[in-house]
C-alpha cells in the first residue's frame, strides 16, 4: 500500500536475480573465507590457494581458485554489506 511519499519498492531490472543469487552464494562462502584470513591468509592469491587447497567449490562448481575469483567473491561480499 503506497504511503504517498512516491518511495516504494524500485522495479526489478535485468540483472537483479544474477546479482541476487552471487550475493547468496557469496554469504554461503563467507565463513570460509573468516576462516582462512584468521589463519592469516590475506592476499587474495593466498586466500586462493587455501580455498583451493581445501577443496572449497567455487560458486559454479569448480575447485581451483584464482585471485580474481576471490577478489570477486570479496567485491561481492562487500556490496552486500553496504546495503
Amino acid at each position: 500500500m503506497p504511503d504517498g511519499s512516491g518511495a516504494g519498492p524500485r522495479p526489478l531490472r535485468t540483472g537483479d536475480a544474477g546479482r541476487r543469487a552471487a550475493k547468496a552464494r557469496a554469504r554461503g562462502l563467507a565463513p570460509i573465507l573468516m576462516e582462512i584470513r584468521a589463519e592469516g591468509f590475506r592476499t587474495p592469491s593466498s586466500i586462493a590457494r587455501a580455498m583451493t587447497r581445501r577443496g572449497v567449490r567455487k560458486p559454479r562448481g569448480g575447485t581451483v581458485w584464482a585471485a580474481g575469483c576471490v577478489q570477486k567473491l570479496l567485491h561481492t561480499l562487500d556490496e552486500g554489506a553496504e546495503r
